[in-house]
């Protein structure tokens, strides 16, 4: 038979359609279908997935309602932190389908338009379900309103109850923390009339599954819709595992950001390469509206991200240079990075702009937000090296990245992600002969969040290969189709990095259950009196009167407190916050605490009215106290940084008879007591204005 040339350079029978030669990605094409589509796409499913979230957390939490005393110790059968695995059998069930519907998804030979309208719903369940379903019975996230989750909710507190953006304690500052994610979730509460506390479990259930879906769908435009999918599966196991990824799952807002640094970092990195300049300039808009939005949300990674941005345009524009384009490589790279920093300063400067305006013409005080140095900030991290299936997936990832780095688009900049995660590390280090820290801890996650999604395409690059490979095993053994091995093979990809994520969130989930809500009990229905928490809504009760007797808002009435939580239930405005770390600059944290000291050092009711009205901040309109056998004492801290802990707990004692006085009316709640501060009183002892002079 006549043979003739195939179009591919292969023989094909006289007669025969030779096969296609594969279509080339276009030279322009950053992402599949262009920025705009791929925006439109992100915020439709950020849509969808948050609306699939809230109604599956309602409907989990309406199956709960039912099943309240199903349990032997009389608490919802799925969400009793007792000793108790129908958690991890619900999330299980929904894995296995899960995994079905996606390894059903992936073999087909042809892809379905469709599947990605039914992948958005469906991960957005998937991740809803393994955070709603452990704390179905509390009305706390995981970590409850203890350690940071104390300022979290405070800061919601705030936002919802006025939308104008302000400080997370002290009055009449602007915010030093950003607060795009805690502006929404404000809101959100605002909307819904949920108490703010209460408002931090939903907004958070509802991250952790939006951020998921929004990554498949970027990455399906990067790298395909197949391995897109994957990529979001792995994003959904690093975002709801404390084991995996440390803060993501108590910091939702910081997932917002962090999840889309290795996106970020691809999108650089071809924008960067040999692209027409139409498609470089609209791939440093789009990076430069995720770095500005990453601004507004959590610093510290839209910092990382805007230095993985320069890292990309520098690498690409020095081999650029080496190919012969010289100067050239530079002209025709930096002004998109420019553009890129131009349009993300724009985008910041919405939330940051009040503080900086302050900050130049008021001048500041030094932040100490940094001044925090653990173990893990101390020591190199490798998760990829533990001893588990999640570290040899990660580990996948790791030498995928290394294999493929050089013929792969996307190995590269993921590459260039996990070597300047560990650089960050060694930077931080330097940092301490400045007395600060970058933070290092916090870049495993984008580490973890990286490996995990190279370990997702590196089992891609695998699964395409097993095929090949297991056939020529088959023909020197007995061994099954290799397609079924392959299917088996991709399953457990999938079930391994998802499974850990019903595992393991016992510690957080805990406390979700045991820490006190506003009315002095917790979950299970405790109030133990030995315990701060159970007085809680006499300390509320009392604030409330004292704060109405004086005709102010809860917005507008600054309180001094020992007993941090009631920040996290009334919009008070704190005269002290609980350390120096979450503290604005601008309040200058160690005066503040000199200036309580010098009140407790009174010596009668006169002159306590006295310093408190010279004082140069604006004195409590309520003092919460702690009633001792030595008076009636407040706790207050200060920065021992680089020591750990960071924080050092000094009392200071007020004498009970500093408050004998008609200025001052006082409440007993519990352990407590409640000063309020007769606001004329206080007008009165302030000290006389100079007289004008003439």
């Amino acid at each position: 038979m006549t043979q003739v040339a195939g179009a591919s350079g292969g023989l094909t029978g006289a007669g025969e359609v030779p096969p296609p030669a594969p279509r080339p990605r276009p030279r322009d094409a950053v992402v599949r279908g262009g920025f705009a589509r791929l925006g439109a796409a992100l915020l439709v499913g950020a849509v969808v997935a948050g609306a699939v979230s809230l109604l599956v957390q309602r409907a989990v939490g309406a199956l709960t309602a039912r099943l309240v005393g199903a349990g032997p110790d009389g608490a919802p059968l799925f969400s009793s932190p007792t000793p108790s695995y129908a958690g991890t059998a619900a999330s299980t069930a929904v894995l296995v389908v899960v995994v079905a519907a996606v390894l059903a998804a992936c073999a087909r030979r042809r892809w379905w338009r469709g599947t990605e309208a039914v992948a958005v719903p469906v991960v957005s369940a998937l991740a809803t379900l393994l955070l709603a379903v452990p704390l179905a019975g509390t009305r706390y996230y995981l970590g409850g309103n203890t350690n940071d989750q104390l300022f979290r909710t405070q800061f919601l507190g705030r936002l919802a109850d006025d939308w104008h953006l302000a400080d997370m304690n002290y009055a009449d500052l602007p915010s030093f923390y950003p607060g795009g994610w805690f502006w929404l979730a404000g809101r959100f509460a605002d909307l819904t009339g949920t108490p703010a506390w209460e408002a931090f479990k939903p907004a958070g259930i509802a991250t952790s599954a939006v951020v998921p879906v929004l990554a498949l769908l970027a990455w399906s435009r990067l790298v395909g819709p197949r391995r897109g999918l994957l990529a979001g599966l792995a994003t959904v196991a690093v975002g709801v595992h404390p084991a995996l990824a440390g803060p993501f799952v108590d910091e939702p807002y910081s997932w917002c950001l962090a999840a889309f640094v290795p996106v970020v970092a691809v999108v650089a990195w071809r924008a960067f390469g040999d692209v027409p300049a139409r498609a470089r300039t609209a791939a440093a808009v789009a990076v430069g509206v995720a770095l500005g939005l990453g601004a507004m949300t959590y610093t510290l990674y839209a910092g990382f991200a805007a230095l993985v941005v320069a890292l990309a345009c520098a690498v690409r524009s020095a081999a650029a240079w080496r190919a012969g384009a010289g100067p050239a490589a530079l002209r025709t790279r930096v002004p998109a990075l420019v553009l890129a920093a131009v349009v993300s300063a724009a985008l910041a400067l919405l939330v940051w702009a009040p503080y900086v305006v302050e900050v130049l013409t008021a001048g500041g005080g030094r932040a100490a937000a940094q001044h925090f140095l653990p173990l893990i900030s101390a020591q190199l991290p490798a998760p990829m090296l533990a001893p588990t299936p999640w570290g040899a997936f990660l580990l996948l990832g790791c030498a995928w990245l290394v294999l493929a780095a050089r013929r792969d688009a996307v190995a590269a900049p993921l590459l260039l992600v996990v070597a300047l995660c560990y650089a960050w590390y060694l930077l931080s280090t330097a940092a301490l002969v400045a007395r600060t820290t970058l933070l290092a801890f916090r870049m495993e996650a984008v580490l973890v969040a990286t490996t995990a999604v190279a370990g997702a395409l590196g089992a891609a690059a695998l699964w395409r290969a097993l095929p090949a490979a297991l056939e020529r095993v088959r023909a020197r053994g007995r061994l099954p189709e290799a397609r079924v091995l392959t299917a088996l093979a991709g399953a457990a990809v999938l079930v391994v990095p998802l499974q850990a994520t019903a595992q393991n969130l016992a510690p957080q989930i805990t406390k979700a259950y045991t820490d006190y809500a506003e009315d002095g009990t917790n979950a299970l229905g405790q109030a133990d009196e030995d315990l701060d928490g159970a007085w809680t809504d006499e300390v509320l009760r009392a604030v409330d009167a004292q704060v109405a007797a004086q005709g102010l808002a809860p917005g507008g009435a600054v309180v001094l407190s020992t007993y941090y939580e009631v920040f996290s239930f009334r919009p008070y405005r704190g005269f002290q916050q609980i350390t120096a770390h979450y503290a604005n600059p601008l309040a200058d944290f160690d005066a503040r605490r000199a200036e309580v000291a010098s009140w407790a050092a009174a010596g009668d009711p006169g002159e306590l009215l006295r310093r408190m009205a010279a004082s140069p901040f604006a004195a409590p309109d309520v003092l919460v106290l702690r009633r001792a056998a030595d008076g009636y004492q407040v706790g207050l801290t200060r920065d021992t940084f680089p020591a750990e802990p960071n924080v050092a707990w000094e009392t200071v004692t007020f004498d009970p008879a500093l408050f004998e006085d008609p200025a001052f009316t006082s409440t007993d709640a519990g352990p407590f007591v409640v000063v309020g501060v007769d606001p004329g009183a206080l007008a009165a002892a302030a000290p006389a204005a100079p007289a004008a002079a003439g």
